[in-house]
């Protein structure tokens, strides 16, 4: 069942409970007040029948005549009398619902319309003067209310009961019932229609959310969700959109990675396929025939220069693994001992390519670990040599970027060489990307270097950047902060 049906059908069964009880309560205090309403015109009428017939009945038992005679004939006379007074009462009230019946001395002497023999006796026995009753009962399909009053008249009871026809109150209350069932049976359908849309507006962001996903589920990572509202389904649609920004970014991540991956171990094939293919040949061929001498020792020194290449290729490669499993322990070093170290490890090999060095350091102390940063340095310098002419110059350059303790240390090394456009500055640190393939294996190169390079530098958490333009050289920026590691 969808969402929006569950809230439709919870809503409207709510709401019926609500208007149930609501109308169950007003009905019922509304059929209370008319109910009595309807006791109050009861008694009031009982009351009126009460004081005619006390005061008619009053003047006959203090007349003269009714005292001189006998009880037989008092008896008889309170008889013929109640009747007439009780028919003298009937036609003054003119109360057509209501009936009445008299009893004096605990006999009944008179009924407005013959019907005694429905009197409840509990009405009116063990009564006292002055005292009332009432009682509510159902009769032939009729509600009646019958009121019963107490007097004493002499020493004697007179009682006198009334009796009137309520049936119209519970004909009123069925027709309110059956009514209210009809208003309710119409707001409940027009609440149904007005609460389906409600439920679909407010829920149409989380079926839009449903879909994004389902898209996003089906490799559609461009999905998003459009809402506009500030709630906690907007919310919602915002940290979806956020998250599937997320997913989306690390998926070109893992895309990336993949085909760098690829491209890895393409080049890694590439790179010790040549080498190995000059091994191979340069063996067998000693292997199968008689050389010369000089030939031989051309051979032997083409097997040796490849191999090398392969061990230098797979120290590197072993660097690399080493730097991103392993944690880098930094020690403080002073930067002029440290560039003096760099300047004596590659004065041979600039001396090989006819180059010079000069250095330009102020003192300060770096937190690093100097085997990796010296292996950064050769790395860039070596970089420089390759692309330097011979005669030219190479430059080291340090110095404080801040106060002493808090500021930074900035390297930077520059050469005069061939340069770089945007895309080699760009792919520099990709594995074994060369910007001239030719002249860096001719140098021995495996393109491997910048990519270690940039790892180390990561894992001291220094920033760096290049600037290059073809044919103005290259300026290698290092930026570290000073201070105690952490």
């Amino acid at each position: 069942m969808k969402f929006r049906n569950k809230v439709l059908i919870v809503n409207v069964l709510l709401l019926s409970a609500g208007l149930g009880l609501v109308g169950y309560l007003m009905i019922r205090k509304n059929f209370e007040i008319v109910q009595r309403t309807g006791l109050s015109r009861a008694v009031v009428e009982n009351n009126l029948v009460q004081s005619s017939v006390e005061y008619d009945l009053l003047q006959v038992l203090n007349s003269s005549d009714y005292q001189e005679k006998t009880e037989q004939s008092r008896a008889w006379q309170i008889r013929r009398e109640l009747e007439e007074i009780g028919g003298r009462v009937k036609g003054s009230m003119m109360m057509a619902d209501t009936a009445f019946y008299i009893y004096f001395k605990g006999n009944y002497d008179y009924s407005s319309d013959g019907g005694e023999s429905r009197i409840p006796v509990r009405l009116f026995y063990n009564m006292k003067a002055g005292e009332k009753n009432y009682l509510l009962c159902e009769e032939e399909d009729r509600n009646v209310i019958y009121v019963t009053s107490c007097s004493l008249i002499g020493e004697e009871y007179l009682h006198i009961i009334s009796r009137s026809d309520i049936s119209e109150n519970y004909e009123t209350l069925e027709e309110q019932i059956w009514y209210f069932r009809l208003v309710i049976l119409l707001v409940l359908a027009a609440a149904s229609v007005l609460m389906l849309l409600a439920s679909r507006y407010l829920t149409r962001p989380l079926e839009l959310l449903n879909r994004a996903s389902s898209e996003i589920a089906r490799g559609d990572y461009s999905q998003r969700v459009d809402v506009s509202s500030r709630d906690e389904v907007g919310q919602l649609a915002g940290q979806f959109n956020h998250m599937a920004q997320a997913v989306a970014g690390h998926i070109v991540q893992l895309n990336e990675m993949v085909q760098s991956r690829e491209q890895f171990v393409a080049d890694f094939t590439h790179e010790i396929k040549t080498p190995m293919t000059t091994i191979i040949g340069y063996a067998d061929t000693m292997r199968s025939m008689e050389l010369p001498r000089q030939e031989q020792i051309l051979a032997l020194n083409y097997i040796f220069s490849e191999g090398k290449r392969l061990e230098d290729l797979s120290g590197r490669l072993f660097e690399l693994i080493y730097l991103k499993r392993a944690e880098i322990e930094r020690l403080p070093v002073h930067t002029s001992d440290f560039i003096k170290q760099i300047s004596e490890i590659t004065e041979p090999m600039l001396a090989r390519g006819e180059l010079s060095v000069t250095t330009d350091v102020e003192e300060g102390i770096v937190y690093i670990n100097r085997e990796l940063f010296i292996t950064v340095f050769v790395n860039i310098i070596d970089n420089a040599r390759k692309a330097s002419c011979p005669g030219g110059e190479i430059r080291i350059l340090g110095h404080r970027t801040g106060t002493e303790g808090e500021g930074a240390y900035e390297f930077s090394v520059e050469d005069d060489g061939i340069g770089m456009n945007e895309e080699e500055v760009r792919r520099m640190c990709d594995e074994f990307y060369m910007a001239d393939k030719s002249r860096s294996r001719k140098e021995g190169g495996a393109g491997i270097g910048m990519s270690l390079v940039a790892l180390i530098l990561s894992s001291h958490g220094a920033e760096w950047d290049v600037e290059s333009e073809p044919g103005h050289g290259t300026k290698i920026r290092i930026c570290i902060g000073e201070g105690e590691a952490e």
